[in-house]
């Protein structure tokens, strides 16, 4: 009974993945605007990535197991989370400044 419960969740699994993948590719090849602005969006990130990873330093640490290259990606990451969070708190600050000014 438990070997069957598992074949039907491994089925469900592999269903919700193909439809993670299949929509989003059907809707870039039904409006073809949109995957600009997707390629844009993917740009721009892949872009903070590579300037987070020149930023980070990369020393390795042997009390966790942790080379230098992956300290680096964790570095990177961590600046890249920071660097969005201080982006998205300028950019509502804006918006709310905006609004206050248009009234």
């Amino acid at each position: 009974m438990v070997n069957f419960g598992l074949w039907i969740a491994y089925i469900l699994i592999f269903a919700c993945i193909a439809g993670m993948v299949l929509f989003p590719i059907r809707a870039i090849i039904q409006n073809p605007a949109g995957a600009k602005s997707l390629g844009i969006g993917l740009g721009v990130l892949l872009v903070l990535f590579l300037v987070s990873l020149m930023l980070s330093g990369g020393q390795a640490n042997e009390k966790f197991n942790i080379s230098a290259g992956q300290s680096k990606v964790i570095g990177a990451g961590l600046t890249m989370l920071y660097l969005l969070g201080i982006g998205t708190l300028i950019l509502t600050l804006m918006s709310e400044f905006k609004k206050i000014i248009k009234k």
